[in-house]
């Protein structure tokens, strides 16, 4: 059995954005992308944690071989950077400068609609 995760990438493009979600000047995030990753095993924190690294891959190599990342690139979008947002599933998730910060729904909400 497989399970389809629902992920959307947002760019930050709030002032200062690549010091980090929010930590300068209030995020201000933009939908760049949304695709669905398709795993094999229920999602776990483990689970979720490899696709956020597929994804900072992907949106980062100068040869994307996943489809959803080709799209990306000939949309024109920058690569995925500290600040910007992934969320897959019901989690969203800032990238930082070592790793990945999960984000309260507060958060998000506040970067989205601002």
């Amino acid at each position: 059995m497989s399970y389809d995760l629902i992920t959307t990438v947002y760019l930050n493009e709030g002032a200062h954005q690549f010091h980090g979600f929010g930590e300068l000047a209030p995020a201000q995030l933009a939908a760049a992308a949304g695709f669905t990753l398709t795993v094999a095993c229920p999602p776990s924190t483990e689970q979720i944690k490899a696709c956020l690294e597929l994804v900072f891959e992907q949106l980062n190599i100068d040869e994307p071989d996943q489809p959803w990342a080709l799209k990306y690139r000939l949309a024109g979008h920058r690569s995925l950077s500290v600040g910007d947002v992934v969320v897959i599933g019901e989690t969203a998730w800032a990238c930082a400068s070592s790793g990945w910060e999960l984000l309260t729904a507060e958060r998000l909400h506040g970067a989205l609609y601002h």
